[in-house]
């Protein structure tokens, strides 16, 4: 069991708490945003983690091999110092990490959720999907939106009007994605032949691409809490 967490993000709608350290190093309630997570996850059986660098480098690999000497896990990195990467770009750059894995959980740093990833890797498992993309209903610019067997289907930007993918929006539910995905790495391997190892490219566009020829699922968290701590605003409410 592998995760997958983003921290090459210049996080700037941080500013100025990210001018002096990278995001996921960044205190929410006395403990870094990255300790948040790698702690649930190791609860949930993860041990394995690659976590991707480009603002402040060195320093969140400082902290990263201290956590991992203290909690005995493996931590390893994707450098991304030389070109930022987004997300899809992120994966397929960091696939040679992921050798001997069949799927990769895919967790941002900067989200603070409850989802039950062992949950949602059964599922995964027994829909026998590509990918399954963690959503909520929440307010929010851009949506996605399922098909009629829970697909991804469509994502439509609300503030621009730009409609993407291959159905009809009318009769959808508007579904916020929530930065936590599980994929194949037989997905990612074909996005790397598709986009290259070192290409910047969206991992929603991506996954809008893959849903005409794979099982690309969407699957709702109606309850417990989710957070996204991308704004200084977020770090002085508490989470519900």
């Amino acid at each position: 069991m592998i995760a997958f967490i983003p921290c090459a993000g210049l996080g700037t709608r941080l500013k100025p708490l990210t001018d002096h350290c990278p995001k996921a190093l960044v205190e929410y309630q006395g403990k870094p945003l990255l300790a948040h997570l790698l702690e649930r996850l190791q609860r949930e059986g993860y041990r394995r983690f690659v976590l991707n660098l480009h603002h402040f480098p060195d320093m969140l690999r400082q902290y990263a091999d201290r956590y991992a000497a203290g909690h005995d896990v493996e931590i390893c990195f994707s450098d991304e110092t030389a070109l930022l990467l987004d997300t899809g770009g992120a994966l397929t750059h960091a696939l040679p990490l992921f050798e001997g894995e069949t799927e990769v959980l895919v967790h941002n740093v900067d989200v603070l959720s409850n989802l039950d990833t062992v949950s949602f890797r059964q599922l995964f498992n027994q829909t026998r999907a590509d990918a399954l993309l963690s959503v909520r209903r929440r307010e929010t610019s851009r949506y996605l939106y399922a098909g009629p067997e829970g697909g991804l289907a469509a994502w439509k930007n609300l503030k621009t009007g730009e409609v993407k993918g291959r159905e009809s929006l009318s009769c959808g539910t508007p579904l916020a994605f929530s930065g936590i995905h599980l994929l194949k790495t037989e997905l990612i391997a074909d996005w790397a032949g598709r986009y290259g190892l070192n290409r910047p490219f969206s991992v929603i566009d991506a996954y809008l691409a893959a849903s005409r020829t794979h099982k690309i699922l969407l699957e709702e968290q109606t309850d417990g809490y989710w957070k996204d701590m991308g704004k200084i605003a977020d770090f002085h409410s508490p989470i519900r």
